[in-house]
């Protein structure tokens, strides 16, 4: 997988985690994990775009 993909991979996890976040209705505890997770992507997704602006110049 390149790293392009990777990037778009992970920013569509993130999608994905905010969209289950807001609009699906479930326990606050499966809210609490929901958020978690999704902040534990929204971190790794920062991070893999400050290496790919560091070693490109770009981000895309």
């Amino acid at each position: 997988m390149s790293g392009r993909s990777r990037l778009m991979s992970w920013d569509a996890a993130l999608l994905t985690g905010i969209l289950l976040f807001v609009f699906l209705q479930v326990p606050a505890q499966y809210n609490l994990i929901i958020g978690l997770v999704t902040a534990l992507i929204l971190s790794n997704c920062l991070r893999n775009h400050i290496t790919a602006y560091k070693l490109n110049g770009k981000i895309y």
